[in-house]
This record gives C-alpha cells, sequence and structure tokens, in this order.
C-alpha cells in the first residue's frame, strides 16, 4: 500500500509561531541574526523547525526570501505607525519625540534583534531592492519631522540613527526586552527619543510620555 501523500507533520512545535510560517520565520531569525546569511542554510531551518527541507519550501521559494520576509518586518509597521504618527494634531517636537520612542519601543519588542539584520552585507544586494525602498521611506518621516524643528539642518538626519541604536542596546537571546504595553514606554526607548530633541536643540514636550502613549492609541485607532 502506497505511503500517505502530503507534508509531514510533527508531533508537537519546536518554534514560536502559530503557523508553521511563523515558525520557520523565528527559526530563521535566530539563525540569520546569530551566524548570519551566508553560513544558514534552508536545512538548518528546517531541521530548527523540525520540518523537512522540502516542506520548508512549501511557504518560502527560497532562503532570499525568508530574509526579505524578515526585513521587511523591521520597517512595515513602523512606517504605518510613522505615518499616522506624524499626521496627528501636535506640535512637531512632540510627533518627533513619539516617533522615536515608537520606533524604538518596536525594535525592543520582539523576540530576535532582526534589527541588526540590516547590518549584514547580503543587504546590500539588488533583490532587497524593495527593502531598501521602505526603509527609505521610514528615514525621510523622521527626517522631515526634523526639518520642521531644525529647517534645512544636517542635525535632521540624525533622530532615525539615533532611534537605530536601540538595535545595540538589546540582547539577542530569545527573549523579548520589552514586551509591548498600553500604559508604558521602555526607558531606552524614552532615553533615545530625549536625546534626538537634545541634538536638535529643541525642548522636552511637557508631560511626553502620557502624550506619546495618547498618540500611539490614536494611530492605532485610524
Amino acid at each position: 500500500m502506497a505511503g500517505a501523500v502530503g507534508r509531514p507533520r510533527r508531533s508537537a512545535p519546536r518554534r514560536a509561531g502559530k503557523n508553521p510560517r511563523e515558525e520557520i520565520l523565528d527559526a530563521s531569525a535566530e539563525l540569520f541574526t546569530r551566524q548570519g546569511f551566508a553560513t544558514t542554510s534552508t536545512h538548518q531551518i528546517a531541521d530548527a523547525v523540525g520540518i523537512r527541507q522540502a516542506s520548508l519550501y512549501y511557504h518560502f521559494p527560497s532562503k532570499s526570501e525568508i530574509f526579505l520576509t524578515l526585513l521587511k518586518s523591521t520597517v512595515e509597521p513602523s512606517i504605518m505607525l510613522a505615518e499616522d504618527l506624524s499626521a496627528l494634531d501636535a506640535r512637531p517636537e512632540l510627533r518627533l519625540w513619539a516617533i522615536v520612542a515608537a520606533e524604538a519601543r518596536l525594535l525592543l519588542s520582539t523576540k530576535w534583534n532582526v534589527g541588526r539584520l540590516y547590518q549584514l552585507p547580503i543587504v546590500a544586494s539588488d533583490e532587497f531592492a524593495e527593502y531598501h525602498a521602505d526603509r527609505e521611506g521610514l528615514i525621510g518621516i523622521f527626517t522631515s519631522l526634523a526639518q520642521e524643528i531644525v529647517g534645512d539642518d544636517p542635525r535632521a538626519e540624525l533622530p532615525f540613527h539615533i532611534t537605530m541604536s536601540a538595535i545595540e542596546m538589546r540582547p539577542n537571546d530569545g527573549t523579548v526586552p520589552c514586551p509591548l504595553t498600553d500604559d508604558s514606554l521602555p526607558d531606552i526607548a524614552i532615553m533615545l527619543a530625549d536625546a534626538s530633541l537634545a541634538v536638535l536643540g529643541a525642548p522636552l514636550p511637557e508631560n511626553r510620555v502620557e502624550k506619546t502613549l495618547e498618540l500611539i492609541k490614536q494611530a492605532d485607532a485610524r
């Protein structure tokens, strides 16, 4: 009698995730952030998930596609939130402070430090042009807000880079440094947002944490 046809199923999942695709992304995030792109194989990813290598290709056509999906996960939610925050009715100092704090908050809310993937040499490849366009769009939002404060000044480029320093200030051990909450911001996010206004010579908004949490709620509701 012929064997059953189809993808083999595990008795229990090995990785975090609601479905096999999320489990593959979780395993890939760990391997890519810990050992890089070139030295990570699809066989290693499949083994970490507990599936056959052929089954992995049912969900992703290539290792590059997995990598691109992870890269885009670092900018797409940020672009949506930053666009919504920048459009809200508030002074530019508060909107910039809120965007920096919110972005740092997102970077600190993931299990693996996927923001670090941007630093890998493979990212320069043309096959990741879609990600680069998204990232440039995100940078543009930060810069435009800073220019509302300091005008056409080179310092307007600094808040984005200050925000990205959250990547170097968090662990990559499979734990979430700062889970997302509705009533607080991580201390690192507050510090980086303060530094972003300080480098522009702008005053800190009054009640900035409470007002930012409210703006984030308004942005989420849009």
